[in-house]
């Protein structure tokens, strides 16, 4: 068992690993190794570099736990080296054929990996070599049962680590490369904030609730051919009492539609198989779209169809896990970071799973009705209920989301906050600023915004 919420159990057949970025400087399986090497645990006497690991967490493969999966007979979900990378690359490629042989012999299990190093993750899995002998150990090694084979394995999930922005662009595009059942992110520790919307289109151009009632108030984006929007317009027009909230409810609720303005390869026409065309998608009701075609300036756009698998293939992401930093020098995390990361997430139709705060969390009473120069503006009960609560978890620090540079890499500072317990009556936030405190990771807890988030992706078929 493991007590990482996401997962139901984890399996170490590599332990071990070097720091690569700002998301390791607090490494807890770093702190754990060193416990375990003082304690003699077998697996932790392997010492790594100062400069970049530290005492028994030098890269060590552990043969003997490479099976044991095998013996797990009813399902589970399973994070595989949860104190190690898989794809490090002290793992010898040998090792993995073995340890994707099991994963392929056990598909009662679900496997979730998780690297930070998805250069040669996408490298090994595009290789029809690597394929060709993690099937050889499956079936040769290890048993596995007589059914069609298929890659990538069903059974496994990819993921990569996004702790801000400068890392998502470097490995989101190398995952989304990789052939995969299922490519999640782990935004954590969540360091900045991460903009994921040229990997997770939204399905609609905003939401239902928000557009407008009349097409006359419509606003389309400037890529879309005027021949397309007045197609729509027309189909979805006063005369027929359909408006655009109409459309965006239909390509979202009913249709299915792949994301709005992603760039996809789709059948130009209809039939059982039209020629390939890529460009940008626009829904227009029913299972038809528009491509509109950027490459082709004497023929703006193609007439296509899609159907669900369409919209799988339209999905770089289908995951997206977040969480703040626990740990003694843990570093906060600004709420509105997770809070962009959820509402990302949920305009994309990509599930959305919220960890934790960390050791830091947001204070949980309101100072909107607060002026620095007059003062509280609110009820005298209002201001002695929100005084009750400021007694027992007052914010002592603002998150101003304020940075500089060091290395290369963005550090936020957190700005304390004079009074203890913090007075409501001289003190307001401006906008963008949160006001938050060091709570500890079990009171800080993982409700966002008053629910919590454990939404599980689905596997592509």
């Amino acid at each position: 068992m493991t007590k990482i919420e996401w997962a139901g159990e984890v399996w170490n057949p590599v332990t071990g690993c070097d720091r690569v970025g700002p998301g390791c400087d607090n490494c807890y399986a770093l702190d754990m190794a060193k416990r375990l090497k003082a304690m003699s645990a077998a697996k932790y006497q392997t010492d790594g570099s100062p400069e970049t690991s530290g005492p028994g967490f030098g890269v060590a493969l552990h043969p003997e736990t490479f099976t044991q999966p095998l013996r797990w007979k009813k399902p589970r979900t399973i994070f595989v080296n949860s104190m190690s990378d898989l794809f490090h690359d002290g793992v010898d490629t040998p090792s993995l054929h073995l340890l994707f042989g099991v994963m392929a012999a056990t598909p009662q299990h679900t496997y979730q990996i998780l690297t930070k190093r998805p250069a040669r993750m996408r490298s090994l899995l595009n290789d029809e070599q690597f394929s060709h002998m993690a099937r050889h150990r499956a079936d040769v090694s290890y048993g596995r049962k007589q059914a069609p084979w298929v890659w990538p394995l069903p059974n496994v999930w990819l993921g990569v680590s996004v702790e801000n922005q400068k890392w998502a662009d470097i490995r989101i595009p190398a995952l989304a490369a990789t052939p995969a059942a299922v490519r999640f992110l782990s935004c954590e520790p969540l360091l900045g904030p991460v903009d994921l919307t040229r990997w997770m289109s939204p399905i609609a151009p905003m939401p239902a609730k928000q557009a407008p009632a009349t097409w006359a108030e419509w606003t389309w984006p400037d890529w879309v051919p005027a021949k397309v929007r007045h197609e729509i317009e027309r189909f979805w027009g006063e005369g027929q009492s359909r408006s655009p909230r109409d459309w965006i409810r239909a390509m979202v609720e009913r249709e299915g539609a792949p994301p709005f303005g992603a760039t996809l390869t789709m059948g130009d026409g209809f039939g059982s198989n039209p020629p390939q065309v890529t460009g940008r998608f626009v829904y227009c009701w029913g299972n038809i779209g528009r491509l509109v075609l950027d490459d082709e300036p004497n023929r703006e756009y193609a007439y296509t169809d899609f159907g669900w698998r369409t919209r799988e293939k339209a999905r770089s992401i289908d995951w997206v896990i977040a969480g703040g930093e626990s740990g003694p020098r843990a570093r906060a995390v600004h709420p509105d970071w997770i809070r962009s990361l959820r509402d990302q997430a949920v305009a994309a139709d990509v599930s959305f799973f919220f960890k934790q705060w960390g050791e830091w969390g947001p204070a949980p009473f309101s100072v909107r009705v607060c002026d620095p120069d007059v003062g509280w503006q609110g009820s005298d009960e209002e201001l002695a209920a929100a005084k009750a609560a400021s007694e027992a978890r007052g914010a002592t620090h603002a998150h101003t989301g304020n940075w500089y540079d060091e290395d290369g890499e963005r550090r936020y500072d957190l700005h304390e906050i004079g009074h203890k317990p913090w007075s409501l009556e001289r003190c307001a936030l401006p906008d963008g600023t949160a006001a938050i405190r060091r709570w500890g990771k079990k009171r800080a807890g993982r409700d966002l915004d008053g629910r919590t988030w454990d939404e599980m992706p689905a596997v592509r078929a």
